[in-house]
């Protein structure tokens, strides 16, 4: 049920300040930052840069404004600091070290496209969280000719060192051809850290939560999210019932997830217990 938990919090013992303001390239999550194509153009004070949606020219171009977006900007500039801090402020992108900006957007492009083992689907690895459950079941070619990715680490949750957390390629090169084939565990890995990061935005509401005390947390929301009490609103409601202990293990709680009611029903008799 915690699939890649200890591992991810070895990690956090090793956060750092990450690349600084050196850094060039980015991909970023345009869904959680929205704005950030004309954040950029107006700190650029004519600077050369990209902002490239990578779904352009693709098959879901309906998408391109929500997809992905690569960025190359000048090292030690405004649009360096600002990329920087976005992409930790909102845990929306991946910072990419690379001797070859071209290839590393190619890459960037190649991993949208990802397979595992049944057919290929849509990947949105430069989030956070999907990027670390990919990086900690690394399959060969995740990297390619990225050298190495730095990506946000959460703010709270294990008490990081810094706020990024940093993944090496293998040092004999790790060169991919698409599509990139997920392991067989990264979707549970990525549903444990899919918690660890939610619990981390919402840190206080949960009672500040030690790393020990994550696998119940992570435990009782994924019972939750089973029986369809699925939006975020409500399990914030049910903060104080998840860190009463194991839910499964509470005849009362049971009864009600077990009964014939609709979530929202459930979810108001829990909130009485």
């Amino acid at each position: 049920m915690h699939a890649g938990l200890s591992d991810f919090l070895q990690r956090l013992t090793q956060a750092g300040s990450g690349p600084g303001d050196a850094a060039t390239c980015f991909v970023f999550d345009q869904a959680a930052s929205p704005d950030l194509m004309g954040t950029l153009r107006a700190v650029s004070h004519g600077l050369p840069y990209k902002a490239l949606p990578l779904l352009v020219g693709t098959g879901h171009m309906d998408r391109a404004l929500e997809g992905p977006l690569w960025c190359e900007v000048q090292a030690h500039s405004g649009q360096s600091r600002l990329a920087l801090y976005r992409a930790v402020q909102d845990a929306s992108g991946l910072v990419i070290e690379t001797d070859d900006p071209p290839a590393a957007q190619q890459h960037a492009r190649d991993l949208i496209y990802q397979h595992d083992g049944a057919g290929p689907w849509f990947s949105s690895y430069y989030s956070p969280r999907k990027w670390g459950a990919l990086a900690l079941t690394a399959t060969p070619g995740l990297f390619g000719p990225w050298r190495t990715v730095y990506s946000p680490a959460p703010k709270h949750i294990g008490n990081p060192r810094g706020p990024w957390l940093r993944w090496d390629a293998p040092a004999q090169g790790d060169p991919l051809t698409p599509p990139y084939r997920r392991a067989a565990d990264t979707y549970a890995v990525f549903r444990t850290l899919r918690w660890v990061y939610w619990l981390d935005k919402h840190f206080q509401a949960f009672g500040e939560p030690t790393s020990a005390q994550l696998p119940v947390l992570i435990d009782n929301l994924q019972l939750l999210a089973s029986h369809g009490i699925t939006e975020g609103f409500l399990l914030l409601e049910l903060a104080a019932l998840c860190q009463r202990g194991q839910l499964t293990g509470q005849p009362k709680v049971m009864a009600i997830l077990q009964s014939p009611d609709i979530p929202f029903n459930q979810y108001e008799r829990l909130l009485a217990l």
